[in-house]
């Protein structure tokens, strides 16, 4: 079976988790202040107007990867709303998200593209993503259609 130059060798899409917990520090981390302002304004009914956006942003955080012959490309997006792309030809280097790229306390997978550091996955998925990613980037085979 001869496949199309533009058929995907791998797709994946997952919430990803250190964007999520990346805008989940502004309201921890910064709260004091958000809620002493929201306190003023409004009370309790802003403070959870507040929390409620925060939650809103963080559930809509997605990241997608897609590994063709010729270019590998990832997209962070807010739902559908895409507002980070990266692209590269390859991928040189897959780890995990944890320190010294092991499994251990990881939160997901880094992609190395262009020499820059690409989180993406969450930690329950993340052995599937880094396992399928290193079939396609270290042997250049399509991955089996499950």
């Amino acid at each position: 079976m001869e496949l199309k130059s533009d058929y995907p060798f791998f797709q994946f899409e997952s919430p990803d988790s250190l964007a999520q917990f990346s805008v989940w520090m502004i309201p921890t981390a910064g709260g004091g202040i958000v809620s002493i302002f929201a306190w003023d304004w409004g009370g309790w009914k802003i403070a959870a107007a507040v929390a409620l956006v925060f939650l809103l942003l963080i559930i809509g955080l997605r990241t997608s990867i897609t590994v063709r012959a010729d270019q590998v490309k990832v997209v962070r997006k807010w739902f559908f709303v895409p507002y980070r792309t990266y692209t590269s030809p390859w991928i040189e280097d897959v780890s995990f998200g944890g320190d010294w790229g092991l499994d251990d306390g990881a939160i997901g997978v880094v992609v190395r593209m262009n020499g820059q550091d690409i989180h993406i996955g969450t930690a329950k998925n993340m052995h599937y993503l880094y396992e399928s990613l290193c079939e396609v980037a270290y042997t250049g085979r399509q991955l089996a259609r499950e």
